[in-house]
This record gives C-alpha cells, sequence and structure tokens, in this order.
C-alpha cells in the first residue's frame, strides 16, 4: 500500500497526525477518561494516563491495515481528539472518530471527515468507506448523513458498548461510495 491514507493531514484548522506518546496525558484527561465521550465507543473509559500511554504505544499504528490520527487544533497544538481508518479489504475502508466534549458542536469532527474523505478519494484504489454507529448515537448518525454517508442499515445485536452495558447493542451502518 502506497502510504494509505497519508500519515499527516492539514486541513484549514486541524492537523491529523499520529498520535504519540507526549499526547497521552491530554488525550486521557480530554477524550479517554470521559464516560460522556466513549460512552459509544467500543473501548471503556481509560481508568489513568498510563493505560492511554500503552494503548498508544502498543495497539495505534501497528498494522499497515489501520491507521489512527491524533485530531489536533493548528492554532494552538492541542490534541482534542482521535480518528482512524481501517482496511479489512482492499477497495473499503472503516472510519472512527471520538472527540472531547469541550469540541463538540464546533463542527470540527465535520473537517474531520472531509480531510479523510479527501485523502482517501486521493486513493484511486479506495472505492466505499463505511462507519458504524451505536443507535443511540444520534450526533454522529447526523454527522455522517451531513458528510453524505447513506444509511445502509440496523446492525442487530452487533457491537458491545462498555460504557452501556456487558451485551452486544444494535448499531447503525453508514457508507458512501468514493467512485
Amino acid at each position: 500500500m502506497v502510504d494509505y491514507p497519508p500519515a499527516r493531514i492539514t486541513g484549514p484548522q486541524l492537523l491529523l497526525r499520529p498520535p504519540v506518546l507526549d499526547d497521552a496525558a491530554p488525550l486521557f484527561q480530554r477524550v479517554a477518561r470521559d464516560p460522556e465521550v466513549t460512552k459509544h465507543l467500543l473501548w471503556a473509559p481509560h481508568p489513568d494516563v498510563a493505560t492511554t500511554r500503552r494503548v498508544i504505544n502498543d495497539k495505534i499504528n501497528v498494522s499497515d491495515d489501520e491507521r489512527t490520527w491524533a485530531v489536533e487544533l493548528q492554532n494552538s497544538g492541542q490534541v482534542i481528539g482521535l480518528t482512524s481508518c481501517r482496511r479489512p479489504v482492499a477497495h473499503s475502508v472503516e472510519i472512527g472518530y471520538c472527540l472531547g466534549r469541550r469540541w463538540w458542536g464546533k463542527g470540527l469532527m465535520t473537517d474531520v471527515l472531509d480531510m479523510l474523505l479527501g485523502a482517501l478519494q486521493a486513493d484511486r484504489t479506495v472505492y466505499r468507506v463505511w462507519a458504524t454507529c451505536s443507535v443511540a448515537n444520534e450526533r454522529s448518525a447526523q454527522l455522517l448523513e451531513r458528510a453524505g454517508f447513506a444509511r445502509e442499515g440496523r446492525l442487530v445485536r452487533h457491537a458491545v458498548y462498555p460504557t452501556m452495558g456487558p451485551e452486544p447493542q444494535d448499531s447503525l451502518l453508514y457508507a458512501k461510495a468514493l467512485r
């Protein structure tokens, strides 16, 4: 794969770049420990910054089929979230994202999706981009719809969202064809 997608993606107000260990403390404070942020994610809130550090070191960007970026505000250098792509098959990419609560409702995740879609559009081998979200995550569903994703269906008992309990919950499947 040729720089799938690029390691750094720059937008008007955001920089997407690989997370580094120095990002552990701000990511823990702003994202990973907050049960409201992690409520609709596939991982539980981190109990301490050491857990966030371990995740950055051991689990992020360890596979050629996955890429995770820290979401950084260019004007301040603050890391405020994460976004990722996973390529389970050659023509299809799954995306995911989370953002610190302080930055919700400011259009920043719309910018992140625009940046990701632009980078993926440049890869002529990617035909489909998709995402899932908890049926309870109305904000994420609205974000995907605003970005031109079509709701393809409801996945029954699809995923365990740890902050919502131990049982699998339903998810919504959204996708967008790039070509």
